[in-house]
């Protein structure tokens, strides 16, 4: 069994639990942390990133950045 360390939005929203469009304006909004490799381009979404969201708490990315 492999375990996806990237994910895309619909993966995200799966695991999440949510719809892709939440997981979209989480991105776009700052609130979950993922990149996109080109402007414009799609989303990826780092498990750990996700997991943190989902239980209310900021990535370790987000924390960085903040300090």
């Amino acid at each position: 069994m492999s375990t996806r360390i990237w994910l895309n939005t619909t993966q995200a929203a799966e695991v999440a639990g949510c719809h892709r469009d939440t997981v979209l304006k989480a991105l776009e909004a700052g609130e979950l942390h993922g990149n996109q490799r080109k402007a414009k381009g799609r989303w990826r979404v780092h498990a750990d990133c996700l997991d943190k969201w989902c239980a209310g708490e900021k990535c370790a990315h987000q924390i960085e950045v903040a300090a």
